[in-house]
C-alpha cells in the first residue's frame, strides 16, 4: 500500500508539474523589462520564491491564531497588504524581476561584469541549494528546472556586484572606515572559550568537568595561567599538538590569537547565543555560564577584536552590508517600481499561483 501511494503522490506531482511546465515552450519569454527578457520557467522561480514569501508572512500573522491552525489555513483566502494572496504574490514576483533588471541594468551602465569566479560561485551555490537544501523537490514540480535556478542564482550575483560599486572603496556611497570599525565593535566580539557538553556524561564526569572549568577560571583571573595552557590540560597534548599543526599557510592572514572564535549579533552571519552574556564583559574578564537544565558549562575569555586588524578584513564586507543594506534596497526598489513591465500574455497566462505545488511533508 506504501509502495503505491508513493507511486499515485509522484504521478500526482508529474501531474501538477506538467500543469505548469507543460503549458510554455523551452526559453519561452514571459515578461520583459527594461531590455531584459525574462523566460517563463524564470518567471515561476520568482512566483514559486514570492509565493513562499507570502506563506510565511501569514504564519506569523496568524501564529497566535489556534482555530486556524488547527484547521489549516487556506493561503489564497487570506490577505496580505491590504491585497489578496493571489494578487500580493504576483505583484511581489514581477517587483522582483524588476528590481533584477534595475540592478543588471546599472551594472551595464557602469561596465560592471561578474568576475569568472563569481560565476563559478553562483553555479557551485545553485547546485549546492538544488541538491542539498531540497531546492528541486519544490522547484522541480512547479516547471523551474537546475539550469533556470542557475541563471536565477547568478543574476543576484548583479545586485552584490552593485552594492559593493556603491558602497565599497571609492565607492559614491562609501562608508568611512571608522563608522564600520564602530559597528564591528557593536556587532561582533571574540572569546577563547571551552564549552563542556554534560549531555552524554555521567554524574561524577559532569562533576570533574565542572571543577576543571571552575579552577580554570580562577586561574585565569589570577594569571597563574594562559587560555593557551588552560586549553592544553583541557583537550590534552596529543589533540593540542595536532590542533598547531593545522594552521601551516603562513601566506593567509591568521588573527594574532589563532584560539579566538567570534561571536555576533542575531542580524549577523557570526548570529550566537552567547553574544549577549558575553556583550558587556571587558577584554580579558573571565565568565563561567552554566547551561540551563545542567546541559553543559562554558568557561569565557574577552578578547580584543578591535585590537587586531585580521576582523576588520575578514568582515569588512558584512560591516557594509550591516550598515548600507536597508539604504540600498530602498533605492533598488524605488528603481525598480519605476520600470515598465511587459507581461507576454500568451506565456503567462497560465502560470497561476493557484497551481503553485509543495512537496508533502512527512514525519
Amino acid at each position: 500500500m506504501k509502495i503505491i501511494t508513493r507511486i499515485a503522490a509522484l504521478a500526482l506531482a508529474l501531474i501538477m508539474c506538467l500543469s505548469f511546465a507543460g503549458c510554455h515552450q523551452k526559453d519561452e519569454i514571459a515578461v520583459t523589462i527594461e531590455g531584459n527578457d525574462f523566460t517563463a520557467a524564470y518567471y515561476l522561480c520568482a512566483l514559486v520564491f514570492a509565493d513562499g514569501e507570502a506563506r510565511t508572512k501569514v504564519d506569523e500573522e496568524l501564529s497566535g491564531d489556534v482555530d486556524a491552525a488547527a484547521e489549516g489555513i487556506d493561503y489564497h483566502k487570506q490577505s496580505i497588504d491590504n491585497k489578496d494572496f493571489v494578487t500580493w504574490v504576483e505583484d511581489t514576483a514581477i517587483l522582483n524581476l524588476k528590481k533584477v533588471a534595475a540592478y543588471k541594468n546599472a551594472c551595464k551602465e557602469n561596465k560592471l561584469e561578474l568576475s569568472a569566479d563569481t560565476k563559478s560561485m553562483a553555479e557551485y551555490y545553485a547546485e549546492y541549494y538544488w541538491n542539498s537544501y531540497g531546492y528541486s523537490s519544490y522547484l522541480e514540480p512547479n516547471g523551474v528546472g537546475l539550469s533556470t535556478f542557475k541563471t536565477y542564482m547568478a543574476d543576484t550575483y548583479y545586485s552584490e556586484e552593485y552594492f559593493n560599486f556603491l558602497y565599497g572603496e571609492g565607492g559614491e556611497k562609501e562608508v568611512a572606515a571608522e563608522t564600520l570599525k564602530e559597528l564591528l565593535v557593536e556587532k561582533y566580539l571574540i572569546v577563547d572559550m571551552i564549552e563542556v557538553d554534560f549531555t552524554t556524561l555521567e554524574e561524577d564526569e559532569i562533576a570533574a568537568k565542572t571543577d576543571f572549568i571552575n579552577k580554570a577560571a580562577d586561574d585565569l583571573r589570577a594569571g597563574r595561567k594562559s587560555f593557551e595552557t588552560v586549553l592544553e590540560e583541557y583537550v590534552g597534548p596529543d589533540e593540542e599538538e595536532e590542533t598547531e599543526n593545522t594552521v601551516t599557510d603562513t601566506e593567509t592572514p591568521q588573527p594574532k590569537d589563532i584560539n579566538a572564535e567570534i561571536l555576533g549579533d542575531e542580524d549577523t552571519e557570526y548570529a550566537s547565543d552567547y553574544f549577549a552574556d558575553t556583550k558587556d564583559m571587558k577584554i580579558g574578564d573571565v565568565l563561567v555560564k552554566t547551561l540551563d537544565d545542567n546541559a553543559g558549562i562554558v568557561l569565557f575569555v574577552k578578547g580584543d577584536i578591535a585590537g587586531d586588524d585580521y576582523y576588520y578584513d575578514l568582515l569588512v564586507d558584512s560591516l557594509r552590508h550591516l550598515k548600507s543594506d536597508e539604504e540600498y534596497d530602498e533605492f533598488i526598489t524605488k528603481e525598480a517600481e519605476a520600470l515598465g513591465a511587459e507581461k507576454h500574455k500568451y506565456a503567462i497566462k497560465r502560470l497561476k499561483v493557484k497551481n503553485i505545488v509543495y512537496p508533502e511533508v512527512t514525519e
